[in-house]
């Protein structure tokens, strides 16, 4: 079979016709609900604030009952409740009568605006008012922030301190999210050994392992398994059928280039997997291809950890988006501009490490090879430059992923 090498683009469509939504629905605290993704509408059962409230500490009165008031000529009125917050008003407000209140608490009815207590005496039977002020000033209404019935949150979502907190203003306290995508994560490789052991002659320690499956986990999926798997084709088989068995999605890395010992799409081809493509026109991390193993996903990823991030960002991340239904997690372009300079020139579309702050990213000095990741660290971005563009200088306009 001929090889089909895909642009980022069409790499990203053919996720999308492979990797189905999720229609599978769980029950979630509110504690337990960051970073899931909401699976239906949230609506509000209630108003809130349930009941017109003050914003202030003072006194609940009429409007008009204070027209011209001002401190040398102060407008007296008849105290005639003291309302805290959690207390509900028994008094209705007549001509010439007010009700101490605090910060919180209902209006009385009667009352259209609440006057400051520095705006006042102090008084307890007797208050002094000295402002004059027009109806509903210093006045929040009923369902301020919404109204019954009213739509808080949309299905997709993925659920952040704020939804949560708007949730639970609107009296949930379970909500329904989408089950989380299960990943599998396999490197490949017998020069990996696992961190907190002795290296042996000609052996790195193995980063990309912890990397995409943090990674996964920041993104709402559940790694339900970690294996870092030798150069050998049994084992790589076994591993695969196993992660098969127990994954909506599969990653690995290592194996995707050319060399004797890169044997991962070998292995998916004898195993009968089906080829969506074999490599993307994008620098690094090219040879990177994807198949489809029992109908599970497998995203075959390049060994080196930089390159392998930039996939999982334009890809992984893709498919992670398309599984939720969830447009915010996927890798969607924005337009900033450079503060530093970048002399390289770009064959294919290509893919460098920034830092942006309000649309301007600065790339770190040096250290830019696909083997190396130390520079990635404080970068929140990766920089695309078009296939074509050479010599960038300062100033100039980008599109750039958030990450």
């Amino acid at each position: 079979m001929s090889e089909r090498c895909v642009t980022v683009q069409e790499a990203q469509n053919d996720i999308r016709m492979i990797v189905s939504k999720s229609r599978e629905t769980e029950e979630a605290t509110l504690l337990e609900a960051g970073g899931r993704i909401l699976s239906e509408n949230l609506r509000a059962g209630k108003s809130s604030p349930p009941f017109p409230r003050s914003p202030y500490d003072g006194y609940a009165l009429r409007a008009a009952d204070i027209q011209g008031a001002n401190k040398k000529q102060p407008v007296c009125l008849k105290v005639v409740e003291k309302l805290c917050a959690g207390k509900y008003p028994k008094q209705v407000i007549g001509s010439g009568e007010a009700a101490r209140i605090m910060t919180g608490a209902p209006i009385p009815n009667g009352a259209d605006t609440v006057v400051k207590q520095e705006d006042t005496d102090y008084g307890e039977g007797i208050v002094q008012i000295y402002r004059s002020q027009n109806p509903y000033d210093h006045y929040c209404p009923q369902g301020e922030d919404f109204l019954a019935g009213e739509k808080l949150l949309t299905k997709g979502l993925r659920m952040d301190a704020i939804r949560i907190g708007i949730a639970a203003s609107a009296g949930c306290d379970r909500i329904r999210v989408v089950k989380k995508v299960r990943v599998a994560v396999l490197t490949t490789g017998s020069e990996l050994a696992k961190p907190g052991t002795k290296l042996r002659p000609g052996q790195i320690y193995d980063s990309s392992l912890y990397l995409i499956s943090e990674r996964i986990r920041e993104l709402g999926g559940e790694v339900v398994r970690m294996n870092s798997v030798l150069d050998e084709p049994e084992i790589l088989k076994g591993r695969l059928r196993e992660a098969a068995r127990c994954a909506d999605l599969i990653v690995t890395t290592g194996g995707v280039s050319v060399g004797e010992k890169d044997l991962t799409r070998q292995v998916l081809s004898q195993m009968g997997a089906d080829k969506v493509f074999d490599r993307v026109f994008v620098k690094p991390g090219s040879p990177t291809a994807l198949f489809r193993l029992e109908e599970t996903p497998v995203f075959a990823l390049s060994g080196n950890p930089f390159a392998a991030t930039v996939h999982m960002e334009l890809l992984v991340r893709a498919a992670i988006a398309r599984w939720y239904g969830c447009d915010e997690l996927f890798p969607h372009e924005k337009r900033g501009f450079l503060l530093s300079n970048f002399g390289k020139s770009a064959v294919s579309d290509r893919y460098i490490r920034g830092t942006e702050s309000g649309g301007r990213i600065l790339l770190p000095n040096g250290k830019e090879r696909s083997g190396i990741l130390s520079s990635m660290n404080g970068c929140n971005c990766l920089v695309k430059i078009e296939q074509g563009r050479a010599n960038l200088r300062e100033g100039e306009r980008v599109c750039y992923i958030k990450i």
